[in-house]
């Protein structure tokens, strides 16, 4: 509807008009909640990029609860006033049940999402990959996260950007062996 308003106003050379509707476009979208899920393997932070994201310490009653025990056990939504359009999902980890990575991406609703970051540590597991398959064939986008990079540091004797390269380069070539575009 609004691109045939938008093509009728710019024909009769109404250009006024043509900035009112794509005004009115760009106000709703800007008002439209953004839904998005943070998902991963079980322990790989989910929780505590939350609550970087928010500026928030894990202290803080709002915050998302994390610790060294799996405490996410349903999905729970975060908001900000920051971004009062914005919703954080916070979903359980993978690999923590005893469920299937079907029955998982089911059950989490995955369809209800505008798009995903993908919590990844350590290593870039199976499922993060069937994770965002899944994902792109569903027609989102996601976004993978790499956490926990302070412990990788401490542990190697590659240089901070040499281990980012690293790890870059490991998650696209295992993307590109599995057909799942950048």
């Amino acid at each position: 509807e609004t691109a045939l308003n938008i093509e009728k106003a710019l024909r009769e050379g109404k250009l006024l008009e043509v900035v009112s509707v794509v005004r009115g476009t760009l106000e709703r979208a800007s008002r439209s909640p953004v839904n998005i899920a943070v998902t991963g393997d079980s322990g790989n932070g989910m929780s505590s990029f939350i609550n970087a994201l928010w500026g928030i310490g894990h202290e803080d009653e709002a915050s998302a609860p994390t610790g060294v025990v799996r405490t996410t056990q349903i999905p729970i939504c975060y908001s900000s006033s920051l971004f009062p359009n914005v919703v954080l999902w916070d979903l359980p980890g993978t690999g923590a049940a005893t469920q299937s990575l079907e029955n998982y991406m089911e059950e989490m609703q995955f369809s209800q999402y505008d798009f995903f970051i993908i919590i990844a540590s350590e290593q870039f597991s199976m499922n993060l990959v069937k994770l965002a398959k899944t994902i792109q064939g569903m027609g989102k986008r996601f976004y993978i996260v790499w956490t926990k990079l302070d412990r990788d540091l401490s542990t190697t004797t590659l240089s901070e950007e040499r281990l980012l390269q690293n790890i870059r380069e490991n998650i696209q070539e295992t993307l590109q062996k599995e057909r799942v575009h950048e």
